[in-house]
């Protein structure tokens, strides 16, 4: 029996996630808003095993929002959490919107989402975002990460975090407000927000 997830990136890569191909996003707002069969973020979140994200270098857009999708997450001292949709034009679909001011505040997400604040990881630990911010390298992240979950799995017996886990999702009404968030997010995109972001990406190179 799996008793918990870790997410993490390779540990010998420079970043966490610096989000999609910018090349790509046209082709994700292509798509069928409803449809989530394969959405990361969605199979992140529906998730009944309890989910610990290990973070190392550039946690940006997309790779920020795969960070939220898990339940917690740990960052190694290099780890930074950067959200550029607004540069871009574009509204988050996956979650940045709905979720970073219910962690941090709504003053401090503002902060980040629409002037743009880089948190590091000493920050993020002062205002909630990650729950352990003292790993040095991607490899120390990983393992507290990892000895997170096996504390979890000694201590309690199978289906009592997962029900916890539950609980305090459905408090937090998580998959409605999604919902409202993505179709919030494909509308602007096909109002307005096609013309601007096609502008961005001819500027900017894809990362």
């Amino acid at each position: 029996t799996v008793r918990g997830i870790v997410l993490c990136a390779d540990a010998s890569s420079a970043n966490f996630c610096t989000g999609i191909d910018l090349a790509a996003a046209a082709e994700v707002f292509a798509t069928d808003e409803t449809d989530v069969d394969d959405d990361p973020v969605y199979a992140l979140e529906r998730c009944a095993t309890p989910t610990v994200c290990a973070v190392h270098g550039a946690c940006v857009n997309a790779g920020f929002e795969l960070a939220l999708a898990c339940d917690v997450v740990v960052a190694a001292s290099s780890a930074t959490f950067r959200d550029t949709h607004a540069a871009i034009g574009i509204v988050p679909s996956w979650g940045l919107s709905v979720k970073l001011s219910r962690i941090i505040g709504s003053n401090e997400a503002r902060a980040v989402s629409v002037f743009g604040k880089v948190l590091t990881s000493v920050r993020a630990r002062e205002l909630g975002l990650v729950v352990e911010a003292e790993p040095t390298s991607a490899v120390e992240a990983l393992e507290e990460a990892a000895t997170m979950v096996r504390s979890m799995a000694r201590s309690t017996p199978i289906g009592g975090a997962e029900a916890v886990k539950r609980a305090i999702n459905d408090g937090l009404d998580i998959e409605r407000v999604r919902a409202e968030e993505r179709r919030r997010a494909f509308a602007q995109y096909r109002a307005e927000a096609r013309v601007k972001f096609e502008t961005f990406r001819k500027k900017t190179p894809s990362k």
